[in-house]
C-alpha cells in the first residue's frame, strides 16, 4: 500500500512538473487544483522553486497553485514557505510576489529591499493597470483605507503622481470623496489630486468599456422602509455584483449590503423573494426611481452628519451615483477655506484651487464658509493662474451674496478692465465707489490702509474712461430708449 502510495503521488509530482514546463493545453485550471489539492504538503517543494523562476507565467501558476493549498491543512506550511521566500529570496520581484500571497492569507511579516523606489513604482504601476472601472478604483481605495496608515496612503499618491498621473487622478477623487477620512487628509489628497489632473493625459472618447445595464427593484413595506437592490454583469466576467441599501422610515439610510461576486446568474429573486416574504413588496423597476430613492436618502444622511459604511462606497456605481454624499459635506469649515487662502498667499494657486473648488456653494451649517468668501476665493486663484475671463463669473456670484462689499466690485473691475471691457469696467467701478461710502465701506477703510489708493485710483481712471468714450463718441453705460412723444400739429389741436 504504501509502494502504491508512493507511486501515485511521484505520478502526480511528474503530471504537475509536465505542466509547468509545457503549460500544455490539455490540463485546466480545475484539474490542476485537484491534482495539488490530492498531493497536499508533498507539492509545496516544488511550487517554492517554481515560484522563484525567471519565468513570470510559471511564477504565476505556482502562486495560483499555493493560494488553492492555502485553502487546505496545508495552509501552514504554504505560510512557513512564503516567509522563507521573503526572508531569504534576494529577488525585489519575487518577495513581492510571496508578499502578496501572504497579505491575501491575512499574514503581513516585514521584509526589506534592495530597491525600495524600484518596488514602489512597480507595484504603483500594478496597482494603475488595475483601476479599470469606478468600481475598481472604489475597491481600491477601501483597501488603501483599511491597510494603510495616513502616511502610506500620500505616499502611494504621490508615487502614482510620477509614475501614472491619470491613476492618481482617480484615486484621489475618490479618496478626497470618503467622508470617514479626515478632513485635513482629505484636503492634502485634494492638492496631489490637483496636480495629478495637471500632467495626467486626457482618456481618449470610449476607451473605458461600457458597463452592463443595472437591473435594479425598489421594494416597499407597510413602515415605509425601502429596500433597493442593484445587480450587474461585470464586463468580461462571469460574475454579478450585488448592492442592498436599506432605507429607513426616517429617509436616511440605514445599511449596505455590497456583493462584489453575486455568483454567476447573479440572480436577485431569493433575496426578493425573502423581503417579500417579509411583508415588503416590489414598488417599481425602473433605474431612475432606484438612483433618485438612494440619492434622496444619502443626501438626508449626510446632512444629518450620519456616517457612511464602506458598502455604500463600493456599490454606488451601480447606481450611478458619484458625489451626490458630498452634496452636505459638514467637514468643509473654514479652516479649509484659510488653508487655501495660505496656499495662495504663498503662491499655490493650483492646491489653493483644488480646495476651493471642494467647499460647498452654499452654507450647509453655522460653521461653513460664507458663499461669497468662496467665489472671491475661487475667482482670486483663476486671476493668480492668468485665468481671467473664467474668473469673472465666480465674481459676480460673490457680488450677488454679498453686494455691499466693496472689494467684490473692485476685483471685478480690475478682471473686466484687463479684458477690455470698457462699459463693464466703469459700471464696476462706480459700484465700487458707491459701497466705499457705505458702513461696509469705512470699515473696509478703517481696516485696510490700501483703501484710500484704490479710491484714488478709481476716481482716476472713472475720468479716463469717460474721457475716452467721449473722444470716441461711444456710450459707456446702454440707457433704456426714450419714449417718442407724440407730437401734435396746430392743425389737429384746433
Amino acid at each position: 500500500m504504501v509502494t502504491v502510495a508512493a507511486e501515485g503521488s511521484f505520478a502526480d509530482l511528474r503530471r504537475l512538473a509536465d505542466w509547468f514546463s509545457r503549460r500544455s493545453s490539455d490540463a485546466t485550471t480545475v484539474q490542476i487544483a485537484r491534482l495539488v489539492c490530492r498531493l497536499g504538503t508533498t507539492a509545496i517543494p516544488f511550487l517554492g522553486r517554481e515560484l522563484v523562476t525567471d519565468d513570470v507565467r510559471r511564477r504565476e501558476a505556482a502562486r495560483d497553485a499555493l493560494a488553492t493549498l492555502a485553502t487546505t491543512p496545508a495552509r501552514d506550511r504554504v505560510i512557513a514557505l512564503l516567509s522563507a521566500i521573503t526572508r531569504d529570496c534576494d529577488r525585489d520581484e519575487i518577495k513581492v510576489c510571496a508578499l502578496g500571497l501572504l497579505a491575501e492569507l491575512g499574514e503581513h511579516p516585514a521584509t526589506q529591499f534592495h530597491d525600495p523606489p524600484a518596488i514602489q513604482r512597480r507595484s504603483a504601476l500594478a496597482l494603475a493597470a488595475q483601476l479599470a472601472t469606478p468600481a475598481d478604483v472604489a475597491s481600491a481605495v477601501d483597501l488603501m483605507i483599511r491597510q494603510l496608515a495616513e502616511p502610506d496612503i500620500i505616499q502611494m499618491i504621490e508615487i502614482l503622481l510620477d509614475a501614472a498621473p491619470a491613476a492618481a487622478c482617480r484615486l484621489a477623487d475618490e479618496l478626497a470623496g470618503r467622508l470617514d477620512l479626515a478632513p485635513a487628509l482629505r484636503d492634502r489628497i485634494a492638492m496631489l489630486g490637483a496636480r495629478a489632473s495637471e500632467l495626467a493625459q486626457p482618456v481618449p472618447a470610449g476607451a473605458a468599456p461600457r458597463p452592463r445595464p443595472t437591473h435594479v427593484a425598489v421594494l416597499v413595506d407597510a413602515a415605509a422602509r425601502i429596500v433597493v437592490v442593484a445587480s450587474r454583469k461585470v464586463t468580461g466576467e462571469r460574475r454579478w455584483r450585488r448592492w442592498a441599501v436599506l432605507v429607513g422610515a426616517s429617509g436616511r439610510i440605514e445599511d449596505c449590503l455590497h456583493e462584489d461576486d453575486a455568483g454567476i446568474d447573479g440572480d436577485a429573486a431569493p433575496l426578493i423573494a425573502n423581503l417579500c416574504a417579509d411583508g415588503y413588496r416590489v414598488a417599481a423597476t425602473e433605474l431612475e426611481h432606484a438612483r433618485s430613492v438612494v440619492a434622496a436618502a444619502v443626501r438626508h444622511a449626510t446632512r444629518n452628519g450620519s456616517t457612511l459604511s464602506s458598502a455604500y462606497y463600493l456599490g454606488r456605481d451601480l447606481l450611478d451615483l458619484h458625489d451626490e454624499h458630498l452634496s452636505h459635506d459638514r467637514a468643509r469649515t473654514p479652516s479649509s477655506l484659510n488653508h487655501a487662502i495660505d496656499l495662495l498667499a504663498a503662491g499655490d494657486a493650483i492646491n489653493a484651487q483644488a480646495i476651493v473648488e471642494r467647499c460647498p456653494a452654499t452654507p450647509t451649517c453655522a460653521s461653513a464658509p460664507h458663499p461669497a468668501d468662496v467665489a472671491a476665493t475661487l475667482a482670486a486663484c483663476l486671476l493668480a493662474r492668468g485665468e481671467i475671463a473664467a474668473a469673472v463669473e465666480p465674481l459676480r456670484r460673490a457680488i450677488t451674496a454679498e453686494p455691499t462689499w466693496p472689494l467684490h466690485h473692485w476685483n471685478l473691475a480690475s478682471a473686466l478692465h484687463a479684458l477690455g471691457d470698457c462699459p463693464g469696467c466703469h459700471q464696476a467701478l462706480r459700484r465700487f465707489v458707491a459701497t466705499s461710502t457705505a458702513s461696509t465701506g469705512n470699515l473696509l477703510a478703517w481696516s485696510d490702509p490700501d483703501q484710500p489708493a484704490r479710491l484714488a485710483h478709481a476716481d482716476r481712471l472713472l475720468a479716463e474712461l469717460e474721457r475716452t468714450a467721449r473722444l470716441a463718441g461711444t456710450p459707456l453705460a446702454t440707457r433704456p430708449p426714450r419714449r417718442r412723444r407724440r407730437q401734435t400739429s396746430k392743425k389737429r389741436r384746433a
